[in-house]
């Protein structure tokens, strides 16, 4: 059953996808009526299909790293429906964000389902089932942040040129974008500092310790110095626009290597490699 609804959700986000485009060129507010109908219709399906899974993680205590990819998926289309709600107006964004969402529900197809998490019989505990959620919370707005960043950088770039180009007209105001990218950044940052402390007591509970150094660990606490960092910088400073988008994706590329390489390729505590 979970399978189906999981076919039914890719299928109709990427149908949404190609409404998203036809109002990228179109710019008409009935095409992105249609499109954000069809992309919830799909959310529907996607949230059907998490609450199928969830309850078999529970009850077969199997998590497998395919299920984290499809779990960000879910999740990047929440954070869209979310920013459509407050007055920061970056309807374009579902242009840009579906090809990633799709992507990552095609890599959670391909990941095989023997790539369990060495804390599947623990999922059941209060502190790592919320290390986890709120770890994949912040990867959602901080993942989210970093197509805003893009989107910024290409609209900025256009304003500089002599003549605007294509893209002028279809992209949100740089101060949208700009918005977007500050509540990223402070949502992904709190709920990234959550994930830290809940996964400390836990494991302190569990192994007697609250920090073992692990690779997963210490790139996590680079990520985080980095966002901090720019907190610091946005604050105190008046960091905006370009050089934050630039830092976003700094924090991007260290979220790669923590996300599939430590992940999948680093043995040890922390990992998913056998």
């Amino acid at each position: 059953m979970a399978d189906l609804f999981f076919f039914l959700s890719f299928f109709v986000y990427a149908i949404s996808w190609i409404g998203f485009g036809f109002y990228f060129k179109t710019l008409k507010r009935e095409v992105l009526k249609y499109a954000q109908f069809v992309l919830f219709l799909g959310f529907l399906f996607h949230s059907i299909f998490w609450i199928i899974k969830i309850y078999q993680i529970f009850t077969t205590n199997i998590l497998s790293f395919k299920y984290l990819l499809n779990f960000l998926s879910w999740e990047l289309v929440f954070i869209y429906f979310i920013f459509t709600l407050t007055p920061i107006k970056t309807y374009a964004t579902g242009f840009f964000l579906l090809p990633l969402v799709l992507l990552l529900l095609i890599l959670s197809v391909i990941f095989p389902q023997q790539i369990l998490s060495p804390f599947s019989k623990l999922f059941k505990s209060f502190w790592f089932p919320l290390h986890a959620f709120t770890g994949l919370l912040s990867h959602g707005f901080l993942l989210f942040g970093v197509i805003t960043s893009l989107m910024y950088l290409l609209q900025e770039r256009e304003i500089k040129k002599k003549h605007l180009g294509f893209f002028f007209k279809k992209l949100p105001p740089l101060e949208y974008l700009d918005k977007v990218n500050e509540k990223c950044l402070y949502l992904g940052f709190i709920f990234l500092s959550f994930a830290m402390i809940s996964g400390a007591v836990w494991s302190e509970a569990t192994f007697g310790n609250y920090w073992r150094w692990s690779p997963k660990e210490v790139i996590t606490l680079i990520l985080w110095l980095i966002y901090a960092v720019l907190i610091h910088q946005r604050v105190l400073i008046g960091w905006r626009g370009k050089k934050a988008s630039y830092m976003f994706l700094l924090g991007f590329s260290i979220w790669l290597i923590s996300f599939f390489m430590i992940n999948l390729f680093s043995k040890g505590f922390h990992t998913y490699a056998s």
